[in-house]
């Protein structure tokens, strides 16, 4: 379970969106551990419009695997913003059982 609420994520975004307070002041105001968390919540927000979808998504294994490819040349940030895959330490998750099990055992990795 998240540490913070969706509700709260959400408006968190808002207030740094609508320049209410600077990232800084965010994360002193609300005791949030470091701006990464908000940062991530914001792209989260820009790309899918909302955040914290209900609905449990299933991925491919090609999918994952496309993703995964494209850490090559991007970073973990820039991949969930690209494929739309929230949060970002999703595709760390990949990446780790694909270390450890490979491509054929595609499907267990999350």
């Amino acid at each position: 379970m998240s540490k913070y609420s969706n509700e709260f994520k959400l408006m968190v975004v808002k207030e740094w969106l609508s320049g209410q307070n600077s990232l800084p002041e965010l994360v002193k105001k609300y005791a949030i551990n470091n701006d990464h968390a908000i940062r991530e919540w914001r792209d989260e927000y820009l790309v899918t419009d909302s955040i914290g979808s209900k609905n449990h998504k299933s991925y491919s294994p090609e999918f994952k695997m496309t993703v995964l490819n494209y850490l090559e040349t991007h970073s973990h940030s820039e991949a969930a913003r690209h494929f739309a895959v929230f949060p970002s330490t999703t595709i760390g998750n990949w990446l780790r059982s694909y270390r450890i099990f490979g491509y054929q055992v595609g499907t267990a990795m999350g």
